[in-house]
């Protein structure tokens, strides 16, 4: 485990960094959702998760033997930073992952990132249940409201029509935001470690967790074809795996409120290549939620001015 003298370069780096960053995970995020629907075409959802789990882990373990970077001590007591990490290797990465999967299945990739797009709604909720560093105000709270008005609006439709396929594809993708959202805020208050690090136990611990519930509840699928082997690895290289820690490394330098300017600017993005590249045609309330939702966020993550650095 990297002790806080190893840490001390990262946190001195210049702010401009945390926005390239940013830049990044909102390209790499937004182009996840398309990259998801060509996957589970072949590859069932349970199964996807846990090898784009272990892919990430892989890559990830390749960079840290590149940056010197070593696993804190698991035997005979693990270090506290595998339980944080661990939990949200789990309830932040495995299950969003297969959340997100289930839902490809059942509706466009554009409006599974519409749904991610409120994962800020519910991370501002669980940090003020939290007691973290963000406080209530009148216009978060209005953000909050108006983006969960987009969730009703893109829900809504569908709920008045029955169950079906779609309704319930739409409820993994809105789950998959909370439990990311959970932990979003969980992450901020774990012990310092190296991005690399923090971002290897989550894939190792994730990888496990999904492996033994593949195993154990579907078979496994013939080999897929090109595309969908192609879709896999990049889910697992790069969004998985190099994604990650920049998802750590500006969690730990910036906070979740911050971060979750990436997820509001990423369903803009997954749009785009829904419509542009995948030939999705989106339902007006799928753009009218995502008005509302992108709305609520900016309220919800603009900082007071007394809370202004």
């Amino acid at each position: 485990m990297s002790d806080s003298s190893d840490l001390a370069p990262r946190r001195a780096l210049p702010g401009w960094i945390d926005w390239l960053v940013m830049g990044a995970l909102i390209a790499t995020w937004g182009s996840a959702y398309a990259l998801l629907k060509i996957a589970v075409h072949e590859i069932p959802p349970v199964w996807n998760t846990a090898a784009r789990l272990w892919i990430g882990a892989a890559t990830l373990g390749v960079m840290a033997v590149i940056w010197r970077e070593k696993l804190p001590p698991l035997l005979p007591r693990p270090d506290p930073v595998w339980w944080w990490y661990a939990f949200n290797g789990i309830i932040g990465t495995a299950l969003p992952f297969y959340l997100y999967a289930m839902a490809a299945q059942g509706i466009p990739s554009a409006v599974n990132a519409i749904c991610n797009g409120a994962s800020p709604i519910f991370t501002l909720l669980f940090a003020w249940f939290a007691q973290a560093d963000t406080r209530p105000t009148a216009k978060r709270i209005g953000g909050v409201l108006l983006g969960f008005m987009g969730l009703v609006v893109l829900v809504g439709p569908r709920l008045a029509q029955g169950a079906s396929l779609e309704t319930v594809a739409l409820t993994a993708a809105i789950a998959g935001a909370a439990f990311y959202a959970m932990a979003n805020v969980a992450i901020r208050r774990a012990p310092p470690t190296a991005p690399i690090i923090g971002s290897l136990i989550l894939c190792l611990t994730g990888g496990v967790a999904a492996s033994l519930v593949a195993v154990s509840t579907a078979p496994l699928p013939p080999m897929p074809h090109a595309p969908a082997l192609m879709a896999l690895a990049f889910l697992g290289v790069v969004i998985t795996g190099i994604a990650t820690v920049g998802y750590v490394f500006v969690i730990q330098r910036r906070g979740p409120v911050f971060l979750s300017m990436a997820i509001y600017v990423s369903p803009l993005w997954a749009t785009a290549l829904g419509v542009l590249v995948m030939g999705e045609r989106p339902g007006w309330n799928a753009f009218a939620a995502l008005a509302l939702i992108l709305a609520g966020v900016v309220l919800t993550t603009r900082p007071a001015k007394s809370l202004a650095p």
